[in-house]
């Protein structure tokens, strides 16, 4: 169980970093007449990587999802709430 809330962690994290990749195989294919907003772009990527992190759960054999969502959260927020506590003050994530 702590395997798929780890791999839920890195897929939160991850998938910000994998936009560009997704967004970039998408234009050819999919998206020539009606691109994807941001906020379309950023949860099909997290959904990808979600559904990658479940794969390999699945393979190790110890996928639960309910860790995999718990753990999926703490990468998602995890970085703001690290930002918070050591800024003391709230962030502006909006700009």
């Amino acid at each position: 169980m702590l395997l798929t809330v780890i791999l839920g962690i890195i897929a939160g994290v991850a998938s910000p970093n994998f936009e560009q990749q997704v967004k970039g195989a998408l234009e050819g294919v999919l998206l020539a007449d009606s691109p994807l907003s941001p906020k379309e772009l950023t949860l099909l990527t997290f959904s990808i990587c979600l559904v990658a992190a479940s794969i390999l759960a699945w393979i190790f054999g110890n996928g639960s999802a309910l860790a995999l969502a718990i753990g999926a959260a703490l990468g998602v927020f995890g970085p703001r709430l690290i930002d918070r506590i050591k800024s003391g003050n709230k962030p502006d994530y909006d700009s």
